[in-house]
């Protein structure tokens, strides 16, 4: 057995033991301060550090994942990396995506390739290099003292947000919920609710659904619903427009609101 192959069982056998609860393949590794829920798997050579995870999680083979939280119910598929990042209930991020410093709700479709949380460099100054203005040494010297530009700031994503592949998404924007981005796009600005954008830099298509439609969506809030009332609503969210989804809510809050005789 080489010396490899030694460490990396050693590092396995250790690993099960401080988590017992995680089904974990040969070569994942977990370390530092970690938190994992009921049903959590941990794909072969994949990294999880300083994070937490809820229930129902796989992680596949190749991921990394630091200072993150995964709410429950998620899936992160091969060779995605994760960085400061908190994802929601029911929301899943396809093979090869890399985000940093990003807030993601439930239900949201991450495609592959999608990418955010890269810093950004200022158009206004001299000179672009970080060099001048950051601390963190990028090309491995600075001549700056202190930190002069915000070089990454946090990203949003709402709820039931749909990314398509290879999407570049730019720091510090705000993506609102039900939106759709276009396979490609590259956001440089804060999207609307429910609006579809693409292109570079992206622009707003069109929007899903009419403007009462889109408000009366916003205020139901259902992505906090319960599992229970999620599951009796099924065929309703598997419908072609908004209307009838609506139209049973509101006989099921007239329900509710209507005096016990």
């Amino acid at each position: 057995m080489s010396e490899n192959i030694l460490k990396d069982a050693v590092k396995y056998v250790l690993n099960r033991a401080k988590y017992p609860r995680v089904h974990s393949a040969f070569g994942a590794r977990m370390a530092g301060d970690c938190e994992f829920g009921s049903n959590v798997t941990i794909g072969k050579n994949s990294y999880v550090f300083n994070s937490k995870f809820g229930n129902d999680i796989t992680l596949r083979d190749g991921c990394a994942v630091f200072h993150s939280r995964l709410e429950g119910h998620n899936i992160l598929y091969d060779l995605c990396k994760l960085s400061h990042t908190n994802i929601g209930a029911y929301s899943y991020v396809s093979n090869n995506a890399s985000l940093g410093m990003l807030e993601m709700g439930r239900f949201c479709s991450i495609g592959p390739g999608v990418n955010c949380g890269y810093g950004t460099h200022p158009t206004n100054f001299v000179s672009t290099s970080p060099i001048f203005f950051s601390t963190r040494k990028q090309c491995g010297v600075t001549f700056a003292e202190h930190y002069l530009f915000e070089e990454q700031q946090l990203t949003r994503l709402g709820h039931d947000v749909w990314v398509g592949a290879n999407v570049y998404l730019k720091d510090g924007i705000n993506v609102g919920h039900g939106a759709v981005i276009g396979a490609g796009a590259v956001v440089t600005k804060d999207v609307p609710p429910y609006a579809i954008v693409g292109g570079v830099p992206a622009q707003i298509i069109r929007f899903r659904f009419d403007e009462n439609a889109i408000a009366e969506l916003l205020r139901i809030e259902w992505w906090h619903w319960s599992e229970d009332e999620l599951r009796a609503a099924q065929s309703l969210f598997a419908r072609e427009g908004a209307d009838a989804f609506l139209a049973w809510n509101k006989e099921k809050e007239g329900a509710k609101l209507a005096p016990v005789s």
